[in-house]
């Protein structure tokens, strides 16, 4: 096999690779969530608890890696465009989604946790909001393209590999 079957080859495994990274992640979000709720008894939602800590941690966690996560992966995109090769520029972009896909799973693993703890659906509403946010990242082809900003040969190349 030549080195361009083997590169067209690995782009597509790449991306294929990130897309069930993704849908992992996702579905371990609402695998727990489901599990969590319908688990709890008395299960309410309490707006009135603002004694209780995580009334505030919960959110200001989501927010605050959710904006550390904005500036992070504009940040590493400028130098993944830097790459000279797709499929460096693949290699470090597939590296930069996992990252920022943990900085939302984070928050709303943590959200359902405290959820069981407290079964104050407030928490597990604010998992779904970062949930739905989840989602929207996820990576299709449209959406690499455009991030990576590839040339015309790049695109060209892309195209044939994910083909």
């Amino acid at each position: 096999m030549n080195t361009t079957a083997k590169h067209l080859r690995s782009t597509k495994s790449t991306i294929r690779s990130l897309s069930i990274v993704h849908f992992a992640l996702c579905t371990g979000i609402i695998l727990f969530g489901a599990m969590a709720y319908f688990n709890t008894e008395k299960a309410v939602l309490n707006f009135s608890e603002t004694e209780d800590i995580f009334f505030y941690l919960v959110p200001a966690f989501a927010i605050v890696l959710t904006i550390i996560n904005h500036f992070l992966f504009q940040n590493n995109l400028k130098r993944v465009k830097a790459k000279t090769t797709l499929k460096d520029k693949l290699t470090h972009y597939y590296t930069i989604k996992i990252i920022q896909f943990a900085l939302i799973d984070g928050p709303a693993i943590f959200g359902i946790a405290i959820f069981l703890i407290t079964s104050n659906q407030y928490y597990i509403i604010i998992s779904m909001l970062l949930l739905a946010y989840l989602i929207l990242l996820r990576p299709t082809t449209n959406s690499i393209k455009d991030d990576l900003n590839l040339n015309a040969s790049e695109s060209r190349e892309f195209r044939e590999a994910i083909q």
